[in-house]
């Protein structure tokens, strides 16, 4: 069942139970701006890892010592979150594929959405494996809001930190008018409707595409939200698509990029994957994937 409001009241939440799922916990309470009240914690135990850790151990027992554990650590990430006004339940840890299992569950309980945290692996690894955010995308029937970064790099060094504010804003709603654009806008309404922060639409600049006409088509959006009593500004940008909704959300010091799941391609390696998974891997900031 896909959900088709554009509530946040009920969140899939997936962690790994690494240091980035601690301090990610510790971030979560900023969804209750947007009016998150229930958290489903979900740990998936990754049969790649009972794979390579159990040779010459069972492999049933392996899988329940890992289950044990991982209850342990989500009990408690659940009573800081109840301490916290949240409503909190804990699904058993199975073994499978994290992305696919999230996304099965955030179904089977028909939640508003789905968040995770980016664990900002190096460059490479990200685009030969991909990651369990990016798996998402592909295979989850509902929004998922990427919680980064949680790597502070100063110089040659690199420290975890809790990100700031998702909230804050400005927000930028990429906009490219394909079939995601009303999933996009409902999102950055109510976004926008309880917290206050300026939208701004940002378009890329396709090949052959008219910018006056464009810019009538962001100004209508913008007028129609300003009637609604939302601060608004609409932005017509050129070059890649990923790079530049990358560059305008750095230059705006946006808190928060929405956008849909199947953006246009760069044109340049399919390794290297859409504009959608350019701006996941490439943001400094949260995002938001509309659908």
């Amino acid at each position: 069942m896909v959900k088709k409001s554009c509530d946040f009241t009920h969140a899939i939440v997936g962690l790994d139970l690494s240091k980035v799922s601690d301090l990610f916990v510790s971030w979560l309470p900023y969804l209750q701006r947007v009016g998150t009240r229930t958290l489903t914690l979900v740990h998936v135990i990754p049969i790649d890892v009972l794979e390579h850790v159990a040779s010459g151990y069972p492999v049933d027992k392996l899988e329940e010592e890992l289950r044990q554990e991982a209850l342990r650590k989500l009990d408690v990430y659940a009573t800081e979150l109840r301490s916290k006004g949240f409503e909190v339940e804990v699904i058993r840890p199975r073994a499978g594929d994290p992305a696919i299992v999230i996304a099965e569950i955030a179904r089977k309980t028909n939640a508003d959405y789905i968040v995770t945290a980016s664990r900002g692996r190096g460059w490479l690894r990200r685009i030969l494996l991909g990651s369990t955010s990016e798996e998402l995308v592909h295979v989850a029937d509902r929004p998922v809001f990427v919680s980064k970064p949680y790597k502070k790099i100063e110089g040659d060094k690199a420290e975890l930190q809790i990100p700031g504010d998702p909230f804050r804003g400005p927000i930028v709603a990429a906009i490219d008018f394909d079939s995601y654009i009303e999933l996009i806008l409902c999102r950055a309404r109510e976004i926008a409707r309880r917290t206050g922060v300026e939208i701004v639409l940002l378009h890329v600049l396709e090949e052959g595409e008219d910018k006056a006409e464009i810019e009538r088509r962001l100004a209508k959006i913008k007028t129609s939200l300003e009637t609604d009593g939302i601060k608004a500004s609409y932005i017509v940008a050129t070059g890649k698509p990923g790079n530049t909704i990358v560059k305008e959300a750095e230059n705006l010091n946006a808190s928060l990029i929405l956008i849909g799941p199947h953006s246009r391609s760069e044109g340049i390696l399919e390794i290297i994957g859409t504009t959608t998974e350019l701006v996941l891997r490439h943001a400094r900031t949260h995002v938001l994937i509309c659908k």
